[in-house]
């Protein structure tokens, strides 16, 4: 395991513990946001935001700030690169910890179940989210970090340049993503069809996949919100496309796996051409 728009301090709402004058201010302004992305309040109602560039490589990008940065098991169906600016970010994946600190980062392939924890300390960093197996992860921490290091900060250009640098088709094939189970609803649905009793099949399910079997398919369900969501469909039908009672139980389950409500994730879509 391992963009350019400027804006003056008085445009961030500072999460409560974290000011200019405790350092963060100089490592916030370090990443430039792209002309498509909003950066008042940056910070407001919660450590999580997400935007949506016009890039061809980046499906999308996150900004997590604060101390309490934790999240509960879950996957994404894309890879996430996470580059951490200041303090420390730890995951559990597979039952080992990962923790990267200022100028690191780590690489949670698409498919991988994967928590975060909380922090003692503030912290700050990026999330690329990209689609599966297209960029050389270690190579482009490497030049982030540099640039991050001589320069003081990383511009959208920078960013967008140096992802197209650092494709897996210029030098690093691909890691192939496993092909997910076939579709079920329900725990007894997914042992009926493999012929096994419901703790057999959670059990075996489990080892494979790394989570029980209600997990994974919650994680896919709200993948498909994420999905829809970008599209701009409309909260309450991708509530309910996506296999959800209601907006209410896609709002509390969005919220504790993403960190931001599904009305705030779709807000920051891409502009109309």
């Amino acid at each position: 395991m391992q963009p350019g728009l400027d804006y003056d301090w008085a445009d961030v709402d500072f999460p409560k513990g974290l000011s200019p004058e405790a350092g963060w201010f100089v490592m916030a302004v370090s990443f430039q946001f792209p002309n498509d992305m909003g950066s008042g309040g940056m910070c407001s109602g919660g450590a999580w935001n997400y935007w949506r560039p016009l890039s061809r490589d980046i499906v999308e990008l996150g900004v997590v700030c604060g101390q309490d940065v934790s999240l509960p098991v879950h996957f994404h169906e894309e890879d996430q690169l996470t580059f951490v600016l200041s303090g420390h970010r730890r995951f559990l994946m597979k039952d080992r910890l990962f923790d990267a600190a200022p100028g690191e980062g780590v690489r949670i392939p698409a498919g991988t179940p994967h928590s975060s924890l909380s922090e003692s300390a503030d912290v700050f960093c990026i999330n690329i989210y990209t689609p599966p197996g297209l960029c050389n992860a270690a190579a482009l921490f490497a030049g982030m970090a540099r640039l991050w290091r001589r320069q003081g900060g990383i511009g959208w250009p920078d960013l967008a340049a140096m992802i197209e640098n650092h494709r897996c088709e210029d030098g690093m094939p691909p890691q192939r993503v496993e092909a997910m189970p076939p579709s079920w609803e329900t725990v007894g649905e997914g042992a009926r069809l493999a012929g096994m009793s419901r703790e057999g099949f959670s059990r075996r399910f489990r080892k494979q996949h790394g989570v029980p079997p209600q997990l994974f398919r919650l994680s896919e369900r709200l993948n498909e919100a994420r999905r829809l969501l970008r599209a701009g469909e409309p909260v309450a039908a991708v509530a309910a496309e996506a296999g959800f009672s209601d907006q209410s139980h896609l709002g509390r389950c969005f919220r504790r796996a993403f960190g931001v409500t599904p009305g705030n994730y779709r807000r920051n879509l891409p502009p109309v051409p």
